[in-house]
């Protein structure tokens, strides 16, 4: 497990970094959906990895190319520097790398899939350690708060899962976002998932539907 480790470790300041970028006042339906509510939305198949995600129907599949255009009308230039190392990190990870972005609130879904490796306890464990301490250093030499929201681990029926929630907000200036990651191992194979939204949403739900 020990190089799945490192090769998250790389994503987590750029992932963290991005996280500020100046989201859309608008707010997508999906974002206000409560767990008594019936999940609408549409499946993306993953087509070389044979799975299937659920996601609201908002979110739509960008190429690099496409991403990369749209992010330099949205976000400053330090912003975009740093969202193009994330993808290029993300790019080179060994695996398939698919984007979905949400025009109406700015919202980015980012899934890569890569060889299959059981994610126990102590390896959520670690990861969360890695998180907290990567925060700590980023936090002292910027004008950023992390702030932990929950992070849990879950393993039923196979599928295991680690997700971790972090609201990240600029000292300066009243920008937040919220980062929720998930990394799930069911079925052979393995998946790092991330999603940056203006405010915490109940994403959950839309996971459970996902295939693999």
């Amino acid at each position: 497990m020990s190089n799945f480790l490192k090769q998250y470790y790389l994503l987590i300041v750029f992932v963290i970094l991005y996280s500020c970028m100046d989201v859309a006042k608008e707010v997508s339906n999906w974002m206000d959906l409560n767990p008594t509510e019936e999940v609408i939305g549409k499946f993306h198949y993953l087509e070389n990895d044979g799975i299937k995600i659920f996601l609201p129907e908002t979110f739509e599949r960008y190429s690099s190319v496409k991403y990369q255009n749209l992010l330099d009308s949205l976000i400053t230039k330090d912003n975009f520097d740093f969202e193009i190392k994330r993808l290029k990190s993300l790019r080179e990870m060994e695996g398939e790398f698919y984007i979905y972005f949400d025009t109406e609130s700015h919202s980015t879904y980012t899934i890569n899939t890569m060889p299959y490796m059981p994610l126990y306890k102590n390896d959520a464990q670690l990861i969360l350690g890695m998180i907290s301490q990567n925060n700590n250093n980023i936090t002292q030499n910027s004008d950023l708060e992390i702030n932990k929201i929950s992070a849990k681990y879950n393993d039923t029926n196979g599928t295991q899962i680690f997700k971790a929630i972090h609201q990240v907000s600029k000292k300066s200036k009243l920008e937040m976002a919220v980062n929720t990651s998930y990394i799930i191992s069911s079925q052979h194979k393995t998946v790092y998932i991330n999603l940056t939204t203006p405010y915490l949403v109940n994403f959950d739900m839309y996971l459970q539907k996902m295939t693999f």
